[in-house]
């Protein structure tokens, strides 16, 4: 098999030294590898996006229907990855290079646009965001997050699961609005982790949350200081209390690191670019897992109020 695109700092990593490594999970579109450090490396096929620590193979691979499980090692050599009990070779030394830090330098939108693209994204949500991921909870924001009045006034009845997070939420979310340093880390280690699926929807809500901040902190010319602190101590105490693979997710996005559908949707969001072009990169990340771009959209939609209302 051979490889499209390849993570640029992932590449740079097997250049420098070749290891082993075990197939921790496996998915249809994709398959995630544990290495010598614990990390996460992700096989994704073409039906997939770029992310960071990934490799994209050519072609509509489905690899639930291949003989690639759980415990199997992986040797990464410079130029291939050998699944060797099965004589697999993934080849890599063509691949496009992609570079996963976030993009920073890009022809600005004027805040009025920025502020009519919020709106579009908030009449989105509220026509499009998933019923049973983190959308019914943004009703319990209204009256902490100015503009938020909207949401209100929609019919979506709380289910148990989130009476039972719905206290833990507005303690972390409060926390968030003040930029409580001393108190970010255990509130948002009290709801990490909650929802179904590789990444629940908690922790992509809060993914989208610290993007959002990351991009919007930028946006608004801060020197960024205070926005990784935040972030910095949202993910401070997550060790265990999710999965491995949200875990990685929510540390990259601390650091305004995402995949590439995410990333072009924040320069869509807040560069010189018409709101058609937006609407389509909005479409794009919302069809990302069962809930989990609409559950990234509500927090980059939270976050994003949150930081222009400051």
């Amino acid at each position: 098999m051979n490889s499209l695109i390849i993570c640029s700092t992932l590449y740079k990593h097997i250049l420098r030294e070749e290891f082993i490594g075990t197939v921790h999970s496996v998915f249809n579109n994709s398959f995630n590898v544990l290495d010598h450090k614990d990390s996460l490396i992700t096989f994704l096929n073409s039906n997939k996006t770029m992310g960071p620590n990934s490799i994209l193979i050519d072609g509509d691979i489905g690899f639930l229907n291949s003989k690639i499980v759980p415990n199997l090692e992986i040797q990464f050599y410079k130029e291939f990855a050998l699944i060797k009990n099965l004589s697999m070779k993934i080849n890599y030394n063509k691949a496009q290079l992609w570079d996963k830090n976030p993009i920073l330098n890009y022809n600005r939108a004027s805040k009025e646009d920025l502020i009519l693209k919020l709106k579009i994204l908030e009449k989105f949500l509220m026509s499009n965001g998933k019923i049973m991921g983190i959308y019914p909870l943004l009703s319990t924001l209204c009256g902490r997050i100015k503009g938020l009045s909207c949401f209100s006034g929609k019919d979506v009845k709380l289910e148990k699961e989130y009476e039972f997070i719905k206290g833990r939420f507005l303690k972390f979310m409060d926390s968030y609005i003040r930029e409580d340093i001393e108190n970010l880390p255990k509130d948002g280690k009290n709801i990490i982790g909650f929802g179904r699926g590789l990444t629940p929807s908690m922790d992509d809500f809060i993914s989208g949350i610290m993007i959002s901040s990351f991009y919007l902190s930028n946006y608004l010319g801060h020197n960024g200081e205070c926005c990784h602190k935040v972030n910095n101590a949202i993910v401070r105490e997550i060790k265990g209390r999710t999965t491995l693979v949200s875990e990685e997710m929510l540390i990259n996005a601390s650091m305004g690191i995402t995949n590439e559908d995410i990333r072009q949707f924040m320069i869509s969001f807040l560069g010189d670019y018409p709101p058609k072009d937006f609407v389509s990169k909005m479409n794009k990340v919302i069809n990302m897992g069962e809930t989990s771009g609409s559950d990234t959209l509500c927090g980059i939609y939270i976050g994003a109020s949150v930081y222009l209302n400051r």
